[in-house]
């Protein structure tokens, strides 16, 4: 990659969005593209937790569902008024199908669907470290996600642009902010 694409890429004016299901690699890809560009990186979740001063999986348990959405919704306007442009943004899977979600995100950047089969998921899902209060307690994980993807999908394929997670690179990316 060449220091002319980085420059070109800090011209741009809108955010960047990254959805798609738990485990599609939304915050893997949003550090990598922040890095290789010197951009901020905001992870939606850590976002909520740091302004509610508790995890996401405590805001479930607390509120449930409809109460953490509530709050997503509130912060993601939040984050969409105070962020810099050009911020890369990691949402969590399911930010772009509640509200006006996905509308207020497409406003106020480009976003991303990052796409990936059940199989892939369940594969990231088995090293992943981190709290997923929504795939706690599921029998057959591959089919809970499989019908969350299902139940998603109409959302996130409202995106700007959709990229198959086994064909990208950080080329890939910058090609789409450049387009912008």
């Amino acid at each position: 990659m060449s220091k002319n694409s980085k420059s070109t890429i800090t011209k741009s004016t809108r955010n960047i969005f990254l959805v798609g299901m738990p485990a599609v690699g939304k915050t893997y890809w949003g550090e990598k593209i922040a890095a290789a560009y010197n951009l901020p990186f905001v992870d939606l979740d850590v976002f909520i937790a740091e302004q509610e001063q508790a995890s996401v999986s405590a805001l479930f348990a607390t509120y449930g569902e409809k109460g953490f959405r509530e709050r997503e919704e509130k912060h993601l306007k939040k984050m969409i008024k105070t962020a810099v442009p050009v911020t890369i943004i990691a949402c969590g899977g399911g930010t772009p199908c509640f509200g006006d979600n996905m509308k207020l995100m497409k406003e106020a950047g480009t976003v991303i669907y990052l796409q990936a089969d059940t199989a892939l998921l369940l594969k990231h899902l088995e090293t992943a470290t981190e709290a997923r209060p929504l795939l706690n307690n599921r029998g057959d994980l591959g089919t809970y996600l499989a019908d969350m993807l299902e139940k998603r999908r109409s959302f996130y394929e409202q995106a700007h642009f959709i990229l198959q997670t086994t064909d990208i690179s950080l080329s890939t990316f910058e090609q789409i902010i450049n387009h912008e």
